[in-house]
């Protein structure tokens, strides 16, 4: 018995394999021929806002049945950069057989930076403040947009209970495998120097290496506790900001009214090459 088992699994095996060539062989009977795709160019440019349209220039498909297949190509994954801005894609094209043709080649985003943290609010606390840093730390990328999601903590010496400076360090990976590190100051102050309120119209700023740089420009609004609108000329500004060198800076605004009263906040300063 043992024996006619393994005889009746053996011609099953064999049937298999019968019946498996004879579609296959059946099918290029039907279209022996395979589709291509071809580039006239080994890179393709386009913008981080690219459409479509624009990742599939330069290229053409056809297939000796069916003929000029250029309008099937689809756009399929993307690789991890190669070097920054540059990866390869791949695309794939059907013919009415369903045979598939490949081809891979390099695309270049002619305008792309690698992500940028923000800051919902100035990385400024009062002591004892429940507050983290980390909460107003988010991040965006020209492909990805939102990516506030992937920061991550990778440091901190930051200690709520007692007035100083510090500093959080975070980083923050694309889908394309840019990694993008930063260490960020963080300031805890008294109570007491928060009595106004200065306005920012933005909180980080991102530099290009030599860009010139006026500290003022980003004062929106001075007011008191009582929401009173104070001349923003009472704002002072301490800057260590150096637009020729690589680094992470910031800019000190404070300002004191007629009474004493006083308020500051820090903006921070990210120049990049």
């Amino acid at each position: 018995m043992k024996y006619v088992r393994i005889i009746v699994v053996l011609l099953f095996i064999a049937s298999l394999g019968i019946y498996g060539s004879g579609v296959i062989k059946e099918r290029r009977e039907e279209d022996p021929t395979m589709p291509s795709i071809t580039s006239d160019r080994e890179v393709v440019e386009v913008s981080v806002n690219y459409e479509e349209a624009d990742l599939l220039e330069g290229l053409t498909a056809y297939d000796e049945k069916d003929g000029d297949l250029t309008s099937e190509i689809l756009v399929g994954e993307f690789s991890q950069f190669i070097e920054e801005g540059i990866c390869n894609v791949t695309y794939v094209v059907f013919d009415s057989s369903n045979q598939a043709a490949r081809l891979s080649r390099r695309v270049q985003f002619t305008d792309y930076e690698s992500p940028k943290f923000t800051l919902s609010e100035p990385l400024v606390f009062t002591v004892g403040n429940s507050q983290s840093a980390s909460e107003k730390i988010g991040a965006t990328d020209l492909l990805d947009g939102n990516i506030s999601n992937l920061v991550k903590q990778t440091g901190s010496t930051i200690d709520y209970r007692t007035a100083g400076a510090y500093s959080i360090s975070v980083e923050v990976t694309n889908s394309f495998g840019d990694v993008e590190e930063a260490t960020l100051p963080v300031h805890v102050v008294e109570p007491s120097r928060q009595a106004l309120e200065i306005g920012l119209s933005q909180t980080i700023v991102y530099l290009k290496q030599g860009e010139s740089f006026q500290p003022r420009q980003y004062i929106e609004t001075l007011e008191d506790s009582y929401g009173e609108a104070l001349d923003t000329d009472l704002i002072e500004i301490d800057s260590n900001v150096d637009t020729q060198t690589e680094g992470c800076y910031e800019v000190h605004y404070q300002a004191e009214n007629e009474n004493g009263l006083i308020g500051e906040t820090w903006m921070t300063v990210i120049v990049r090459a």
